[in-house]
Parts: structure tokens; C-alpha cells; sequence
């Protein structure tokens, strides 16, 4: 090869090119940024409207269905799903992954800016939010103090928050718990009642203070002042002396003559506390594509700065740091990765016993993988999961090339050739066969890395590391190593294997060698005079193992256990918060009597509703805890069942302590249909169902009987005849009940709402609110329950709805069982609970995920086997001899699944993935051994003894690779670290294959080449035949 005799003829040159690639590696390396995941763009948009005071069907029929309409009709749009709570609505564009994001938002935002005037009166504005997977919280602060609360959250927005929104990297600092300053107007029912003044005419008077209008300029001469009408007011007890109305003899009717002013709170809706001391939290969310790392260290720094300007008693305590997981996870990786590749040099020093050539294939590593580094970061990748995975995967590759390259040449060195002879045959002779096994790996990992749908963003950068290392690795071994061998070696002496027999340590394993090549050589004849036996044998493992599948379930991808897991407290709805926070602070009370738990988070009246609650249970690492996570969650699950009205959900942190609100459970089912009620009951037999089903834990279910609610009608023919518009009842109900804004109060650079509300009081029940005046044509006054009538009523606690239909969500917890098994159980039974055909189900949640994932991987599988067939008949200009390859794919598919079978694993993406790595791997030992039978063929030999000749002579290369291999993989596999469990499945199942493919095709495809081969023979004679036929006949 030209390149090959460049790098031996110029090895000063090829000195400085391999210096130069080491040097800009390092400069990729200090460059990549470190973060968990790969950087995904997910085209989502979310819409949240507040509508204070509105329950949850008044908000889907005012705000939520005209949002999806508006929406909707956007091009790229996949799903849109909607939440209407009491007080808001929330909306989520889901876009195809295509989309992107940026657009996404753009089109929301001119959609929704379209429709704002269509929208109710007291309906605030929208907040328009695209959603970034990478810009998640990554670390959490619990501020404590003895200070009160609102002087704490005033310091907590003024001084913390601004430093830490100043670090480099962050996004948005948000800050929950915590008192916020209100200037509340409370007026007396009786007084106004009695004044006959109208709620809307207070608020009115109210909204016309506390504020500086801008009345233009005025010129004087060569000057101009600017003129301003000010009303702004400076303490809130001038509140107090608004006139509201003038009496009937000139009697001015104040603020203080009807209620009271008040420097108060708001009311609080959601406390949140750590290990049972209220306090407030801090979650840092970080940018998106900003290192995690970094931002976490940055972070820790402005906090150490902020402790000295801290006041008395304040103390900031990190409680959550999502970057642990990270520094953790990848010193595993590399960990592994070091093991790996030493575990890698042992190997071929055992078998080529020459410590030259050890340290000449060892080169081969660091270059490999550091020059890898350096297409990272051209590709603009970070350091994280699936890239260090990728690496860590590919360990055993990366020295394979060098590993046939070296033999090979040492090889032609022991037959007597001078090094520079043997490194320029050697590698020429092997040349092709190492492009084609690496182009293999390439084939399999191309359409890995370009697969559709999610599972293709998240692999694109393990499937591209891993292919850029090899092909780096490919360069290697036709440069560096045949140079190195040129110069480097000596040459071998005639008598050097006998002086090795002869010694006291290598005397045994050249001995141990030996007898393995004839040991293989007797085994391999015996196979080829028994070739139905052999292929018999092969079959029958091959469908025995494929029968393993039944037995191992399937799953979408394991959690791990990540230290962490949340649990979702419901209690009835209509419940007040103060019930739901002793309920809380008793299922707190069993958690904290764990030895395992070291933190508790909590959050009361989750979202704002008061009958929802949170608590996120952080305990020790799992290396000094004899529980898992999982377990510790399954026997507290009892304990919990035993509290009267309480349902509950238990979810494991996702990777890296991720409690992301996208996440789903792993069974959530989803049913729509026209009519609620009826949906409703189809919901709850499926949920009964599900709850039945075996392995199923924490059922839930989206239907609830609904919250009180006391519905108010209005008589429209009498409010008619006295000029009172529903708008005006309805807004006069909010204001007195919910109260309305109706300035800002400022103080310094302060500023706090002015709410002006009746007294608690007097807004506690109907009797009391019946009173209320409502402002009639001619200036009269008509009180509420003249006009009105009510009745008691429930409503839903949250309505959902997808694709613009009403939906009720069933979720369930899978413990015990696979996913895949409680998910075919489900699936046989729901057809008969739902016969009606208007109203359908399906499965969403980690179900679909799994489908989803399982059918992009057998499509990248089938692509991935289709280019290793293309590759393989370029190489041998055959369209047979790549079936012979082929069969060792099979094979390898036998050792996968019974290692996975035996170690307890699921089938899941990690393995399906270490599956489709398999197919690159395991092709490499056939290619070597065919290529080497094809040359000798070449030279005149026949076909058996071509291949006992290319068993004999190729046996030690195939062994080292995939020693190399196996034992490269190893530390991944028995990895008991952070991110483990998604790691093990992938690496168990590319050792077990290698193990059985290894076996099997030393064996197995020379019996099927010479099938093979007779069927080829046998067509050219076909066709010989034929020719001279057809001569004959003319």
C-alpha cells in the first residue's frame, strides 16, 4: 500500500503526523463540553394561561379549545395535549422532530397573538415556553432561616438569585416557598351592602391610584420640562382616604369607611419545607447546550461568595446536584476504558509473547482514542453517556486492527523475513481484509447513528464516535504500526521459538498455545467430514436460544438506581391544603424513620392545588446501603395503603436524578371518546383491570368524581329587564371572592400587587355572598342572589384532553415483571372492555417508547446487516462467499441471548443495541479466516487444506480480537457503579456473543464454505456446460 511504504520510508514524517493528531485530539479532549445526555432539540411548545378564579370546564370551554384550535392547524404539528386546572390552562404542542424548534415557537407565538382578543376580559396573558431537554434543573438549593419569610424570599429575589442568574451558563434561576408582599383592600360586606356600592365602583376608584401617567412636555423659551400627573401613592394607608362614592348629602364615602387596608402576603397556596423546616427551594435550570459541569461548579462558586453577605441566621444547603450522577457515571466510563484497554495489551502479550510487539499494538490505543476526541468535537459533540459509552464499547476495536496488522508482519518475521520486508508484505497481505472488517463496523453503526424518531438523536453520537474511532484505528494500523515495526523490532532469530519453549515462564504458554492450534486443527478437520452434524449443532443452539426469548421479557430501557425516587400524595378532591399537609407531614414521618434517607424534600399543594402534594426522597449511595431503591419503595408501599383516602405514586429518579414532568409512567393508557360520563366508566373498568393485573404497582387514574363546586345561574330574563349583563355577575362574584389587581404598591425598587377582595369573613359561603350589590340600569342596585340561583355540584379536579377530544389517562408502576409482559397482558384484554367503536384506546407512556424504539432498532438491524453484505461482496467480488460470513451473525445472536438469559437482564435498548454492534463485531473472525482461505486458493491449493491452513494460521489473531474484546468489555459489564444497569445488558450481550460466535465460526462457516463454494463451482459448470451446448447446436 502506498500509504503503508510512505509511513516505513519517512518515519520522521510519520512521527510528527501521529505528534500533530495526539496534539489536536488534546485540544478537542480540554474543548468538549460534559453533560448527560447528548444536546436533543425536541420541537415542543407549551401555553400556559392563567384565568384566576375560573374552574376547570369554564377554562377548557373560555381559553383551552380555543388555544388547540388556534394551533392545531400549524404545519408540523404531531399531537396537541391540554390540561385545564382550576385557574389555568395549559396547552403542549408537540411538533415532529423534524421541526424545528425555533419555528415551532415563532408559529405558536403568531397563532396565540391572534386569538388574545377573543379570550375572556380577566384571562392574563399567555406564556409562551419551548421546551429544552437539555435546559433542566441541575442543581437545588433549600435556603433556611429564622428570619421571616418574606423578608428571606425579598433577599432570595434581590441578592441570590441575581448572582446566580449572572453564572455562566444558567438559564433560569427559580425560586419556590416563600412569602411575596400583598396590599390588600379587604371591604366589609355590610358596609357596602348597606352604602349600596357596587364591588366593581371599589375597584374602579382603587384602579385609579398608585400610578405616574406621563402628560407630554411643556416649552418655555429654549427649554422643555416634561409634565407628569402624579398619583403614585407612598404608604399603603393612604389607601385608606380614596373617596369612593359621595353620599346623598355631600358625605364623602372612604376606603376606611368600608373595609380595611392590609400590608400582608399573598396567600399561600404551596408551602415546601426539607427535612421538616419550612423553607424555600432554589432549582438552578442551566442553558441549553451549557457543559453541566461547569454550570454546577460555577454555581457552588457564587454561592461560597454570597455566604459572607448572607444576614444573621440564613443559611443556603444544596440538597439536589444532578452533576453527582454525571462526574460519577464518567468516572466509571473511564475507569472502564482504562481496565479495558490494559485488560486488552495482556492479551496480546499472552499471545504473541514478544514485548515488542505488546508495546507497538498498545500505541495504537491512546492514538485511537484520542484522535477520536478530536472528531467529537468537530461534530460539535459533548462527554457524555453515549459518547463515553460509545468509547468505552469500542475499546476492544480500536486495538484490533493494530493487533492482525502486527501479527501478521510478526508472522512473516518468524518465516525469517527482515522487519522492513515482513512490515511491508505483512500489511499488504492483510490490507483488504482489515478495510473490509472495519467498513463493517462502519456499516452496522451508520444507520445506528441516522435512525428515525427519538432513538436516533439520542444515538447519533454513539454511532458516529464509534465508527470515527474505528476508521481512526484502520489509519493506525496501516501507518503508525507497520512503521513501528519496520523500525522498532529486530529481526527474529531461527531459533527463537525453541528458546522460548525453553523458558521457565513462556516455556507454558508458547506449550499452551501450541496444543489450542492442535487441538483447533484436529476439530476443524473432524467438522469438515462431518458438515450436516456441524450445521445440525448450529441450528439447534440458534433456535434454542431464540426459544430464551419467551422467558426474559422485554423492557424499554432500566432506571438504575440513581439514589432518588419521588412520591405523588393525591387525597380527595375538594381537600383544603391545611389537611393535605398533616397527611403530608405523616407519610414524611415514615420516610424519615429509613436509616437509608439523608434528605426529603417537600412540596405542598403541588401546582396550586390543594389537594396535591410532593416529597422527593434523596438516600445514601448504593454502595453503603444494603437496599435498592426499588426495594426500599416496595416496602414502604404497604405502609402507605394504610392511610384512608390516599393515593400514591412512586417513581424512581430518571438518569441523573431527573424528575423531569415529561417523563410518563412506564403503563400509561390512554382512552378518548365523545361522551365524558360514558368515557368515564370505560376508564374506571380499565382501570380496575390494570390494577389487577400482575406486577402492577401504584394504579392511578385521571378520572376523579370531581371537586364541590357551588355552580351559580344566572336568571337571564330578569337580569335582562334589569340591565345586568352576565359578564358583570360573573366579575363581580370573582372580585369579591378570588379578589383582583388592581394596582402596584412601590417601595424603593419594589413593587407588591394591591388586591382588593371582601373580608374572609365574609366570603365563606353562599348566605354571605347572596348579598352582594350588583350595579342595575338607572343607577339602582340589585343584590346577587335577586338575579341568581345556585346549587352544589362537583366538577373535574383536571380536564385532558388530546388531539382536541376529551381524555382519561389509567398509569400504573411495573414491579416483578417485565414491561413487556404486564403491557401484552393489557393489550389482550382491552378490546373487550371498549366495544363501543367511537371511543378508543392506546398505550402511551415507556410502552410506546418501547415499541417505538424496538421497531427504529430492527430497522437500523436490517440496515445495518444489508450494508455489511454489501461491503462483504465488494470485498470478495462474490454474491455468495458474504453468506458464508454471514452465518456467524446467527451465531452470535445464540451467545447474546444466553448471556442476557443467564444474568437476569431483559431484552431492552441497551441490548438491542449490543446486539446490532454484534453484527460488525463478529464478522471481523470470518473475514480473516475467509480472505486467508481465498488467498491460498489463489495460490493452487485445494479447498480443504486451504482451509485447515487458514484455521491453523489465522486462529491466533481470531483469538486475540476477541479476547481483546471480551476482556475490554469486561469492566463495563460487571460495573456496579453509577449508570451501570444501562450499561451491563449492552456489554454482556456483545461478550456472550463473542464468546459463542467466536466458537462457532471457527467451526461452522469453513463447513458452509465449502457448500458454498461446490454450489458455486457447480453453477460455473451449469453455465460452462450450457455455452458449449449452445456452441454445438450451432
Amino acid at each position: 500500500m502506498k500509504m503503508t511504504d510512505v509511513s516505513i520510508d519517512r518515519p520522521v514524517f510519520m512521527t510528527t503526523v501521529a505528534l500533530a493528531v495526539l496534539v489536536m485530539g488534546l485540544m478537542g479532549l480540554m474543548r468538549l463540553g460534559v453533560d448527560l445526555f447528548p444536546e436533543v432539540s425536541f420541537p415542543v411548545v407549551t401555553i400556559t394561561t392563567p384565568y384566576p378564579g375560573a374552574g376547570p370546564e369554564e377554562i377548557e370551554a373560555e381559553v383551552t379549545r380555543r388555544v388547540e384550535d388556534a394551533v392545531a392547524s400549524i404545519n408540523g404539528v404531531d399531537e396537541v395535549r391540554s390540561y385545564s386546572r382550576e385557574g389555568v390552562s395549559q396547552v403542549v404542542v408537540m411538533f415532529e422532530l423534524e421541526v424545528d424548534a425555533g419555528e415551532a415557537a415563532a408559529d405558536v407565538r403568531d397563532r396565540i397573538a391572534g386569538i388574545q382578543g377573543q379570550l375572556p376580559e380577566d384571562v392574563l396573558d399567555p406564556t409562551i415556553t419551548r421546551v429544552d431537554m437539555s435546559a433542566l434543573p441541575v442543581v437545588t438549593y433549600s435556603v433556611k432561616t429564622t428570619r421571616s419569610s418574606m423578608e428571606t424570599r425579598l433577599f432570595i429575589d434581590d441578592v441570590v438569585r441575581p448572582a446566580l442568574e449572572r453564572v455562566d451558563g444558567v438559564g433560569t434561576v427559580n425560586v419556590l416557598g416563600g412569602a411575596e408582599r400583598e396590599i390588600r383592600v379587604e371591604l366589609e360586606r355590610r358596609a357596602i351592602e348597606s352604602l349600596g356600592l357596587p364591588l366593581t365602583q371599589v375597584a374602579q376608584a382603587l384602579r385609579g391610584e398608585s400610578y405616574d401617567l406621563p402628560a407630554g412636555r411643556l416649552t418655555a423659551g429654549t427649554r422643555e420640562v416634561g409634565l407628569k400627573a402624579v398619583s403614585r401613592i407612598h404608604d399603603p394607608k393612604e389607601l385608606e382616604e380614596v373617596v369612593l362614592m359621595t353620599g346623598p348629602h355631600g358625605t364623602q364615602i372612604r376606603v376606611a369607611d368600608v373595609g380595611r387596608v392590609l400590608d400582608t402576603i399573598v396567600e399561600m397556596r404551596t408551602l415546601t419545607r426539607v427535612d421538616g423546616v419550612p423553607s424555600i427551594t432554589l432549582d438552578v435550570q442551566k442553558r441549553g447546550g451549557a457543559n453541566t459541569v461547569a454550570v454546577v461548579d460555577g454555581v457552588e462558586a457564587a454561592i461560597a461568595e454570597l455566604e459572607g453577605a448572607l444576614p444573621e441566621g440564613m443559611t443556603i444547603v444544596k440538597i439536589i446536584d444532578n452533576s453527582v450522577f454525571i462526574r460519577q457515571n464518567l468516572a466509571e466510563l473511564n475507569e472502564a476504558l482504562l481496565l479495558g484497554g490494559l485488560f486488552a495489551i495482556l492479551v496480546i502479550f499472552v499471545f504473541m509473547l514478544d514485548w515488542r510487539s505488546t508495546v507497538i499494538s498498545a500505541v495504537a490505543l491512546p492514538v485511537s482514542v484520542i484522535a477520536t476526541f478530536f472528531v467529537m468535537w468537530m461534530f460539535g459533540f459533548t462527554l457524555n453517556i453515549m459518547s463515553m459509552m460509545g468509547l468505552s464499547l469500542a475499546i476492544g476495536l480500536l486495538i484490533d486492527d493494530s493487533v492482525v496488522v502486527r501479527e501478521n508482519i510478526f508472522r512473516h518475521m518468524e518465516r525469517g523475513e527482515d522487519p522492513v520486508t515482513a512490515a511491508r508484505r505483512g500489511t499488504g497481505e492483510i490490507a483488504l481484509a482489515v478495510m473490509a472488517t472495519t467498513f463493517t463496523i462502519v456499516a452496522v453503526f451508520g444507520p445506528v447513528a441516522f435512525t428515525g424518531g427519538l432513538i436516533g438523536k439520542f444515538f447519533r453520537e454513539f454511532g458516529i464516535t464509534v465508527s470515527a474511532a474505528v476508521l481512526v484505528s484502520m489509519l493506525v494500523s496501516f501507518t503508525l504500526d507497520p512503521m513501528l515495526s519496520a523500525r522498532v523490532t529486530k529481526a527474529i532469530e531461527p531459533d527463537h521459538h525453541e528458546r522460548q519453549r525453553k523458558h521457565p515462564i513462556l516455556g507454558p504458554m508458547v506449550a499452551l498455545l501450541d496444543g489450542l492450534d492442535r487441538l483447533y486443527v484436529g476439530t476443524l478437520r473432524w467438522s469438515l467430514h462431518h458438515r450436516k452434524t456441524v450445521a445440525l449443532g448450529a441450528l439447534l443452539a440458534f433456535v434454542g436460544s431464540i426459544g430464551l426469548t419467551s422467558l426474559m421479557g422485554q423492557e424499554f430501557n432500566s432506571r438504575g438506581d440513581q439514589g432518588s425516587f419521588t412520591v405523588q400524595l393525591e387525597l380527595p378532591a375538594g381537600t383544603s391544603l391545611a389537611e393535605t399537609d398533616r397527611v403530608t407531614s405523616q407519610v414524611e414521618a415514615m420516610f424519615e424513620e429509613l436509616p437509608e434517607v439523608v434528605t426529603i424534600a417537600t412540596t405542598v399543594g403541588k401546582d396550586g392545588v390543594g389537594n396535591l402534594s410532593s416529597i422527593r426522597v434523596l438516600t445514601t449511595p448504593k454502595s453503603q446501603r444494603e437496599r435498592s431503591v426499588a426495594q426500599i419503595m416496595e416496602d414502604m408501599r404497604p405502609r402507605l395503603m394504610e392511610i384512608p383516602g390516599l393515593v400514591f405514586t412512586m417513581r424512581e429518579a430518571g438518569m441523573g436524578g431527573s424528575s423531569s414532568s415529561l417523563e410518563e409512567a412506564p403503563i400509561t393508557l390512554v382512552l378518548r371518546g365523545p361522551d365524558y360520563e360514558r368515557l368515564g366508566i370505560f376508564a374506571q373498568e380499565a382501570f380496575e383491570m390494570v390494577r389487577a393485573t400482575q406486577g402492577v404497582r401504584d394504579p392511578g387514574i385521571t378520572y376523579k368524581p370531581g371537586r364541590p363546586e357551588q355552580s351559580l345561574l344566572v336568571d337571564r330574563e330578569r337580569a335582562a329587564d334589569l340591565g345586568i349583563s352576565f359578564a358583570t355577575v360573573a366579575s363581580t362574584l370573582r372580585l369579591a371572592v378570588e379578589g383582583e389587581v388592581v394596582g402596584q404598591f412601590r417601595e424603593g425598587e419594589h413593587e407588591c400587587d394591591i388586591r382588593v377582595q371582601l373580608r374572609p369573613e365574609d366570603r365563606g359561603s353562599w348566605e354571605e355572598l347572596g348579598g352582594v350589590p350588583l350595579p342595575a340600569k338607572n343607577g339602582s342596585l340589585v343584590a346577587l342572589d335577586d338575579v341568581t340561583r345556585h346549587h352544589q355540584s362537583t366538577t373535574p379536579a383536571t380536564i385532558q384532553r388530546l388531539d382536541r377530544e376529551r381524555q382519561i389517562t389509567v398509569t400504573a408502576n411495573v414491579v416483578g415483571r417485565s414491561l413487556g409482559e404486564v403491557v401484552a397482558d393489557i393489550t389482550q384484554r382491552m378490546p373487550a372492555l371498549v366495544p363501543d367503536p367511537s371511543y378508543g384506546f392506546e398505550l402511551a407512556g415507556e410502552a410506546k417508547r418501547m415499541k417505538e424504539t424496538f421497531t427504529n432498532l430492527g430497522i437500523a438491524l436490517g440496515l445495518s446487516i444489508l450494508f455489511i453484505y454489501f461491503v462483504l461482496a465488494a470485498q470478495f467480488e462474490s454474491f455468495l462467499h458474504p453468506l458464508t460470513i454471514m452465518l456467524s451473525l446467527p451465531l452470535a445472536i445464540v451467545g447474546a441471548l444466553v448471556g442476557l438469559f443467564l444474568t437476569g437482564f431483559a431484552i431492552g435498548m441497551p441490548a438491542l443495541i449490543g446486539i446490532i454492534l454484534l453484527m460488525g463485531l463478529v464478522t471481523k473472525n470470518a473475514i480473516l479466516l475467509v480472505d486467508f482461505a481465498n488467498q491460498r486458493r489463489d495460490q493452487g491449493k485445494g479447498i480443504l487444506d486451504a482451509l485447515l491452513e487458514a484455521g491453523g494460521t489465522r486462529l491466533r489473531p481470531i483469538l486475540m480480537t476477541s479476547a481483546a474484546m471480551i476482556l475490554g468489555m469486561l469492566p463495563t459489564a460487571i460495573g456496579q457503579g453509577e449508570g451501570s444497569e444501562f450499561r451491563a445488558p449492552m456489554s454482556i450481550a456483545v461478550i456472550g456473543g463473542v464468546v459463542t460466535s467466536t466458537l462457532l465460526t471457527l467451526v461452522v462457516v469453513p463447513v458452509f464454505y465449502v457448500w458454498i463454494d461446490r454450489l458455486t463451482l457447480r453453477g460455473r459448470r451449469e453455465r460452462k456446460a450450457a455455452k458449449q451446448a449452445a456452441a454445438a447446436g450451432e
